[in-house]
C-alpha cells in the first residue's frame, strides 16, 4: 500500500525551511534598516514590513526546495511557486514603499503575481483530477489572465481599476488609499470564477472517480476554501495586512507535500512493476505468460513493464491507480480480491477496470491478454 515517507520527509523539510526563513528575514531586515527603509523605531511598521519579509523569505525556499524535492518536474508547480514569490515580493515593497509612485509599483508586482497563479492553481488542480483540457482552452485562460492583469495594473495611469490613487503613513505604515473605477468588479469575477472552476474539478473528479484518493481531494479542497475564506474575511474586514500573503504560502507547502505523496506513491507503483525479472530468455512475449488450464485465462506468472509499454504505448496513459489495478489484472486476480488489496470497493475496481480497457481498446481480460500475447 502507500508509503508516506517521503511526505514524512517534506515535512521535516518544511519545518527547516520555515526555520531558514526566519533567519534570513532577519538579515534582510538588518540591512533595510540600516538604508533607512525600514523605520524601526516605529514598532508597528517595522513588525509588519518583518512579518512581509518572512513570508517573502519562505516563498523564495519554498521555489528552490521544490526544484529539488520533486523529482518530475511539473511547469505548472514551477510557475506556481514564482507567482506566489512576485505576489509576495509585490507585498513587501508595498510596505516599505516611501512615495505614491513606489507604492503603485509595488501594487502591481503584487497584482503580477496573484493573478497568474490562481490560474497556475487551476491547472495543477485539473492535472492531479486527471482532467484534460485541450491546449487551446489553456490559451484561452492565459489571455484571460493577461487582460485582467493589465487593468488590475492601470491604476495609477488612466480611471479604469482606479479612479484615484493617493500614498498615506499611518503610524509608520505605507499604504494606497484607492477610490475604485468602473472595471475593478472585473478582477472579483475573475477570481471568483476560477474558485468555483477549481471546486468543480475536485467535484467532478470525486463523481468520475478520475482522481487516485479522496486524501488527494482533501489537500486540494484545503488550499481551495483556505484562500476563499481568508480572500472573503480581508474584503469584509480591513485588518490593515494581506493574510493572503500567508494563505498562499500555506498553499504552496500543501501543494508541496501533495505533490510528494503522489510522488511517493508514483515510484511505489513503478517498483512493484519492475520487482522482477523477465521469466523466460528467449524475447518471446509467450515466455512470460502461461495457460491455466481451469478455464481460457491468461496468468501472468512474471512480466516487466518496460517489456509491455514497449509494445503497447497507450499503458502510459494509465493513471498510477489504474496501473496497479492493471498489475493485479495482470495477475488474474477477482475484482473482489483487488478491492481487499487496494483497499477500495468493488465498484472502484470497476470503474477502473472500464478505464483500462477503454485506453487499451480492449472489451474484456481475454481480448486483453490476447492482445498482448500476440504483441
Amino acid at each position: 500500500m502507500l508509503n508516506y515517507s517521503r511526505g514524512r520527509s517534506l515535512i521535516k523539510y518544511i519545518f527547516c525551511i520555515v526555520v531558514l526563513a526566519c533567519f534570513f528575514c532577519a538579515a534582510t531586515t538588518t540591512a533595510f534598516a540600516s538604508s533607512g527603509k525600514i523605520d524601526v523605531s516605529t514598532s508597528s511598521t517595522a513588525c509588519i514590513s518583518i512579518i512581509y519579509g518572512v513570508v517573502c523569505s519562505v516563498s523564495l525556499i519554498l521555489l528552490v526546495c521544490q526544484c529539488y524535492l520533486i523529482k518530475d518536474k511539473d511547469t505548472r508547480l514551477n510557475l506556481l511557486f514564482v507567482s506566489v514569490l512576485i505576489c509576495n515580493i509585490g507585498y513587501f515593497a508595498l510596505s516599505i514603499s516611501r512615495t505614491l509612485e513606489e507604492a503603485l509599483l509595488a501594487n502591481r508586482i503584487a497584482y503580477l503575481g496573484s493573478v497568474f497563479l490562481i490560474l497556475f492553481m487551476l491547472m495543477i488542480i485539473g492535472k492531479v483530477c486527471h482532467i484534460n483540457c485541450p491546449p487551446w482552452l489553456y490559451a484561452v485562460f492565459v489571455c484571460i489572465s493577461i487582460g485582467v492583469f493589465l487593468i488590475a495594473a492601470s491604476g495609477g495611469y488612466c480611471g479604469w481599476y482606479y479612479e484615484s490613487a493617493s500614498f498615506e503613513t499611518i503610524n509608520g505604515i505605507s499604504r494606497l488609499v484607492k477610490v475604485y473605477g468602473p472595471l475593478h468588479w472585473v478582477y472579483y469575477v475573475y477570481l471568483l470564477i476560477y474558485f468555483l472552476l477549481m471546486i468543480a474539478a475536485i467535484i467532478y473528479s470525486l463523481i468520475r472517480k478520475t482522481i487516485e484518493s479522496y486524501k488527494y481531494a482533501v489537500f486540494l479542497a484545503a488550499v481551495v476554501f483556505g484562500n476563499i475564506g481568508i480572500w472573503l474575511i480581508e474584503q469584509l474586514i480591513d485588518m490593515g495586512f494581506e493574510f493572503l500573503s500567508v494563505s498562499y504560502v500555506i498553499s504552496e507547502m500543501l501543494l508541496l507535500l501533495l505533490y510528494g505523496i503522489i510522488q511517493d506513491y508514483s515510484a511505489y507503483s513503478a517498483r512493484s512493476f519492475n520487482a522482477s525479472e523477465p521469466f523466460g530468455v528467449s524475447g518471446d512475449f509467450g515466455s512470460f505468460v502461461t495457460q491455466e488450464s481451469s478455464d481460457d485465462s491468461l496468468k501472468f506468472a512474471d512480466y516487466r513493464l518496460d517489456y509491455i509499454i514497449g509494445r503497447i504505448p497507450q499503458i502510459e496513459l494509465l493513471t498510477s491507480r489504474e496501473m496497479e489495478v492493471f498489475e493485479a489484472i495482470l495477475k488474474n486476480m477477482k475484482r473482489k480480491d483487488i478491492a481487499d488489496e487496494l483497499g477500495v470497493t468493488e465498484h472502484t475496481v470497476k470503474k477502473h477496470t472500464s478505464h483500462i480497457f477503454e485506453k487499451l481498446e480492449v472489451s474484456s481480460r481475454r481480448d486483453l491478454f490476447e492482445k498482448l500475447r500476440n504483441r
